[in-house]
């Protein structure tokens, strides 16, 4: 831990205090020699309250120093190291969605589809990731750029809101495979840190070249943190008509019921060097951009303001000069 300053700048205005400190000591003199006009200063001290003592200048010590410490809030203290914080300017990551028939499955709640967990949680995250960059492809049989690296959240949300449902993505299927080769593409060259956020059920077929493709993600220093949505044992896919559920999805006249595969899902992490989640209720992935592990100590270095310790204490000092100063009345 260290201690920095994000407005240092402010200090010039400490050049003020000598000159600050110089007129209370020449005030003390004036006021010094125009009580001796009147007398000796032993006597004055004994009948009148005219004194002219050290204890004057000590009295407004509080006031310079409450002063200084304004001054030293004004710069904006900051405790660097990791204090779990992420630090604006350090970080991309394009959430992947995973928004074929399968994550219509109503196994994340009551009537909550797994695609909708996966945009409630990303919406979530919107918070944690201020002053940083995220982007959005999803995909089914193909992948589709919903949104490019943007650190306007506020049309992210509108995006997520009205964009992003099941089908929104073009072709059927599942592949996993096309939609990492989209997120890698969103990414700009720069020294930020680059992760990918895959909200997905993993499918029931592994995508071609998967090898080839993560080791491309691995060399290029992307991590992929996997979030796996759905039920183990397995869930019908409703079908919707206006609003109104209809029948369960049949294929050949077949019911069919999806399961979450968490095979593929933690070999993507466990290659790229991230992290394989499964989603239960949706707080599992809180703080998961602020773990050093996911992210990096760099992402995290941007430390924590303490202003409100000097702002502190300048109250308590001001409060102090204005005791001494009544008591010299």
């Amino acid at each position: 831990m260290s201690l920095e300053f994000l407005n240092a700048k402010a200090f010039w205005a400490m050049l003020v205090l000598p000159l600050v400190l110089g007129a209370i000591v020449l005030g003390f003199r004036r006021r010094k020699a125009i009580l001796e006009e009147f007398g000796k200063m032993d006597l004055l001290a004994q009948f009148s309250r005219l004194s002219c003592n050290r204890k004057i200048v000590y009295q407004r010590l509080p006031t310079v120093l409450c002063f200084a410490l304004l001054i030293t809030a004004a710069a904006r203290p900051l405790l660097s190291g990791n204090s779990g914080q992420i630090k604006e300017g350090t970080l991309d990551v394009v959430a992947v969605l995973d928004v074929s028939k399968s994550m219509a499955a109503e196994d994340c709640g009551p009537e909550v589809s797994r695609v909708e967990m996966a945009k409630d949680i990303l919406l979530g995250c919107l918070p944690e990731l201020a002053g940083n960059r995220l982007g959005i492809v999803t995909f089914a049989g193909n992948s589709f750029p919903q949104a490019e690296l943007t650190d306007d959240f506020q049309a992210l949300t509108f995006v997520l809101k009205n964009w992003v449902g099941v089908d929104s993505a073009p072709s059927q299927g599942s592949n996993i495979g096309k939609a990492l080769s989209e997120a890698v593409h969103l990414f700009e060259k720069g020294d930020r840190k680059k992760i990918i956020l895959l909200f997905s059920d993993g499918g029931h077929i592994r995508p071609e070249n998967l090898g080839g493709i993560l080791a491309d993600i691995s060399a290029n220093g992307i991590g992929v943190v996997s979030a796996g949505l759905g039920s183990l044992t397995g869930s019908r896919i409703p079908v919707y008509e206006k609003g109104k559920f209809k029948e369960w999805l049949k294929i050949e006249g077949k019911e069919v019921s999806t399961r979450l595969n968490e095979g593929i899902l933690g070999q993507i992490s466990q290659v790229t060097g991230g992290r394989y989640i499964r989603l239960r209720s949706g707080k599992e992935l809180r703080g998961i951009f602020r773990d050093p592990a996911v992210v990096g100590k760099r992402v995290l270095s941007g430390g924590r303001e303490i202003f409100q310790i000097p702002l502190a204490l300048s109250i308590v000092l001001l409060c102090v000069g204005m005791y001494f100063e009544r008591r010299s009345v």
